[in-house]
């Protein structure tokens, strides 16, 4: 799948989530919000981390961090760092679900194409695929990412409160939270 695929089906897992849950609370709608894009395009990061070329090496596309060992070592290592660095209370349970749920999102949406994903790496290489399009085609754009799309819009507005919208339609969040 495409980045922007990845983004929207973070974002609208995050949504989703806002809306069954209720917490759409204006202070937590956008860091959750940030969190399931983040979600949702994190196992790319073999891309940035990997050598295209060499079919071998542990950072190659759609290899250790398209897995759940590397969803679990994420969760462990937000955990990790919230209880060393962060010296106040603070519920992470709300981000860590967000997170997990637009992870799991990527997962799930890579395994539609044709090359599929070693969710269980490393008790086994054999990546899951059920082969229904490629990367970056019509089918792609057609029968996920503008539904995906559809449904996000339809989230938003119905979960995520108008102001939260505004600020982020205007680049005004971080100036109105945080200054």
């Amino acid at each position: 799948m495409t980045r922007i695929t990845h983004i929207i089906a973070g974002l609208t897992v995050t949504a989703a989530y806002i809306g069954v849950s209720g917490s759409h609370a204006p202070i937590n709608t956008v860091p959750l919000l940030l969190t399931g894009m983040v979600g949702g395009v994190l196992p790319d990061i073999d891309l940035v981390l990997g050598d295209s070329r060499k079919k071998n090496t542990i950072w190659k596309h759609r290899g250790i961090a398209h897995t759940l060992l590397f969803l679990a070592v994420c969760i462990f290592g937000i955990i990790y760092l919230k209880g060393r660095y962060i010296h106040y209370d603070i519920n992470l349970k709300p981000e860590i679900t967000v997170f997990t749920l637009a992870f799991l999102s990527h997962l799930f949406l890579d395994s539609l194409t044709m090359e599929g994903v070693p969710f269980l790496y490393p008790i086994t290489k054999k990546g899951f695929c059920l082969h229904l399009f490629r990367v970056g085609t019509i089918q792609e754009y057609g029968l996920v990412t503008l539904p995906l799309l559809a449904v996000l819009i339809a989230l938003v507005l119905n979960f995520v409160p108008k102001a939260d919208i505004y600020a982020l339609t205007h680049n005004q969040y971080f100036i109105r939270k945080f200054l």
